[in-house]
């Protein structure tokens, strides 16, 4: 059994990776969240997380948190939770971690690239292909950079990633097909649409393994397929979700968004180093898969409601012309009393 100490244990990819690992018998983790460690706090990081190492036995570390409000991560407030959480904290968890040779894995991003060629990205690209477009990625790569330089520091990169437990581009997405008649997506845009489910299920393997993974940097991602080379377009994977949805939704192409932290064009990552995980439209469909039922038994409902409705009407027209036809016989017969 393993005992593992988790960071951002309330967070989207942390929530499945908590709620997964109860269903393994070769793993217990320890959950941390905001509320018992406030990751911009510096002076408490090292003591707090040094004490659950000794009184828990933690054999792994995965840091699972991360500010992830990309324009918010631009200026004011939103910067400086970024600054702390992204950049600065890892190197105190780094701190921690090694001070009882702890092993450590760190979840990183895409955005860690520029994304200004249209080319996907290996595990082991040298730090001149690290030039993020926007803070956010920014702090990620100087969080990168701390994790990286401990022997035990590992860092797991994912993309694109949605989950059932918050907020994600799938979610919204979904909201606004259920209700406006068309919407404008990106059309050059490409990464790696991946899935908390997946990406749990890949970083749980990872941490029962008897042996630390050979590379310190892994791409953990769903997989994009031999027609997919240079990434998944922002613009076909919402095409997929208003397939597989069957809303009617009219999709409109542009080439970019005035948004305050500019986006990279293209993150996609490759996975060379671990076990595949499933491809991006299985997963995809994995994750809609309850939102499909749901759509579809509202549809039921309405359709069954419509041809009530209608047979409401057809009941209501025939017992009007029935009146109608009784009157003008009342009528006539009246009349012909009257001869």
């Amino acid at each position: 059994m393993k005992k593992i100490l988790l960071l951002g244990a309330q967070g989207m990819l942390g929530s499945e990776i908590f709620n997964m690992s109860l269903e393994m018998d070769t793993i217990e983790i320890v959950p941390f969240s905001r509320f018992n460690l406030d990751l911009t706090k510096e002076e408490e990081i090292v003591e707090k997380i040094q004490t659950v190492l000794v009184n828990q036995n933690i054999d792994l570390v995965i840091n699972a948190s991360a500010y992830t409000i990309v324009d918010k991560c631009e200026e004011g407030r939103g910067e400086e939770l970024s600054l702390a959480i992204n950049a600065v904290a890892p190197k105190y968890i780094v701190e921690a971690c090694s001070s009882k040779k702890i092993p450590l894995f760190h979840f990183s991003t895409d955005y860690v690239f520029s994304g200004d060629t249209n080319q996907s990205f290996d595990e082991n690209d040298d730090t001149e292909k690290f030039s993020p477009v926007n803070k956010y990625g920014m702090h990620k790569l100087f969080g990168e950079k701390e994790v990286l330089q401990y022997e035990k520091g590992f860092v797991l990169r994912t993309s694109w990633l949605a989950g059932q437990y918050g907020q994600n581009f799938v979610n919204k997405i979904v909201h606004l097909m259920k209700n406006v008649p068309d919407i404008k997506i990106i059309k050059n845009e490409w990464g790696n649409p991946s899935f908390t489910p997946d990406v749990a299920e890949s970083v749980l393997k990872l941490a029962i393994e008897k042996e630390l993974p050979k590379n310190k940097i892994l791409h953990i991602v769903n997989e994009r397929g031999e027609d997919h080379k240079g990434g998944v377009s922002r613009l076909e994977f919402v095409e997929e979700i208003k397939n597989y949805l069957g809303f009617e939704t009219t999709i409109t192409p542009v080439k970019r968004f005035e948004t305050l932290a500019e986006r990279p064009l293209s993150t996609a990552l490759n996975n060379n180093l671990i076990e595949k995980l499933p491809h991006w439209k299985i997963g995809l469909h994995n994750f809609l898969e309850k939102e499909k039922k749901k759509i579809e038994k509202n549809r039921k409902v309405t359709l069954k409601k419509e041809k009530a409705a209608e047979k409401y009407r057809a009941q209501q027209k025939q017992q009007k012309e029935e009146r109608e036809a009784e009157i003008k016989k009342l009528e006539a017969e009246l009349t012909n009393d009257k001869k």
